[in-house]
């Protein structure tokens, strides 16, 4: 922070609503001081004390999206390139460069993407009838993550919940498989809360109509004790 380095034991996630939280632990060890209404945070260490101001992103951090190979296209033909970007995990927004698509006629699309070790696919479509290429290195596009806004529902116990999907998903080997299927469970941590009971409403109508009456009855067929033996 500023020209003062600090150190300090931190949990790194998949998934956070912000970039960082800060704990009780880094606040006591460097005395830190947060002024909102100067928009100032200062530490201290054994010599002295930093201030610095709020760097506030009010804009989405943009990362270019490399040509990883050189590129031939054939005409009349859509083929998938890999393309490398500044992040080691994460599940982005594509938007294609503007000034690419001007001088060139490849033909890109607004799309989301995967990166996995810092390489994902782009789409990339020749309209024309010759062949183009495609240098090593050029950016076709940037990348921004998208900003999660979301509410916890009051009613579910995310912490049991996820307690849940952990153990179910606890038998598979592979990671990258483990992971693929919590993130299609996160989607329904609602089933996985079985601290209250749920009750089935069923909100459509009988599809047989009937009357506020009994169902008819009929006695039983008679038959003799020698017939009933036999059925026993």
């Amino acid at each position: 922070m500023g020209d003062m380095l600090t150190t300090i034991k931190a949990f790194i996630v998949k998934e956070l609503c912000v970039d960082c939280i800060l704990g009780m632990d880094f606040i006591n060890k460097y005395k830190m001081i947060i002024n909102t209404e100067e928009r100032t945070v200062s530490i201290r260490d054994d010599h002295k004390r930093t201030t610095l101001q709020f760097d506030v992103n009010k804009h989405c951090i943009n990362y270019p999206a490399r040509l990883i190979n050189h590129i031939r296209i054939p005409p009349k033909r859509t083929v998938s390139v890999p393309v490398s970007v500044a992040l080691s995990s994460a599940q982005v927004l594509f938007r294609p460069s503007f000034k690419l698509q001007q001088r060139s006629p490849i033909l890109m699309l607004n799309s989301s993407l995967n990166i996995h070790r810092h390489t994902s696919f782009i789409s990339l479509h020749n309209p024309t009838n010759e062949v183009r290429l495609l240098p090593k290195g050029i950016i076709l596009g940037t990348t921004t993550i998208p900003t999660l806004s979301f509410k916890k529902d009051p009613d579910i116990d995310y912490s049991f919940a996820q307690k849940n999907i952990c153990n179910l998903i606890q038998p598979i080997t592979n990671s990258a498989q483990k992971d693929k299927v919590k993130r299609v469970l996160d989607k329904h941590v609602k089933l996985f809360d079985t601290t209250k009971p749920t009750i089935v409403i069923n909100v459509k109508p009988h599809a047989i109509k009937t009357l506020d009456y009994p169902p008819p009855s009929s006695k039983p067929y008679y038959s003799t004790p020698a017939k009933q033996d036999a059925m026993y």
